[in-house]
């Protein structure tokens, strides 16, 4: 291989890598289809599950999350399964107290009508280290949730929301 055709490979190397690196990462796989009818009634309720794929915080990369993560929100309660990465100002009293799992059933919830979807803000009332769940959620379902806390550095996730199902038991 001479000099010319070592130089071409390199270029053309280089060229697929930007195009690829330049992808839009913001990407989000829902499995589920919503219409936009039901979309804006499960916000209006509210009565949905936030489904987070990416976390980042202040500090450190995004990170890709695995399954088992959720926000369920409805009328009545807030009920967070999520994980913390960053910075914490307080050391917990408990190891359980790292992450953000915690129900509230005493919280303020204003949503407002955006640019391409809504915003969502959850004040819960009951929590003393969290102040603010603050969900963008784009008319494609897809969303973004920013959590303010007290004691930590803030945190963003980005994934879908889906319909909160109930478990309907026979008796």
């Amino acid at each position: 291989m001479n000099l010319h055709n070592f130089i071409k490979a390199i270029f053309v190397s280089l060229t697929i890598m930007i195009i690829m690196g330049c992808s839009n990462p913001r990407r989000i796989k829902n499995d589920e289809t919503i219409s936009a009818a039901t979309l804006k009634n499960i916000i209006d309720s509210p009565n949905f599950v936030f489904i987070p794929q990416y976390v980042s915080h202040m500090t450190g990369p995004r990170r890709s999350l695995s399954s088992g993560f959720e926000v369920s929100v409805s009328k009545d309660s807030v009920i967070s399964n999520l994980p913390f990465f960053g910075r914490g100002y307080v050391a917990p009293i408990s190891p359980s107290d790292v992450d953000f799992d915690f129900t509230s059933t005493k919280f303020t919830n204003t949503t407002t009508s955006a640019n391409r979807g809504w915003t969502v803000s959850i004040k819960p009332k009951d929590q003393t280290y969290l102040k603010e769940l603050y969900f963008k959620i784009f008319d494609n379902a897809s969303t973004s949730l920013n959590i303010t806390s007290l004691d930590r550095s803030s945190i963003s996730f980005e994934g879908y929301i889906k319909e909160r199902k109930f478990d309907k038991k026979k008796k």
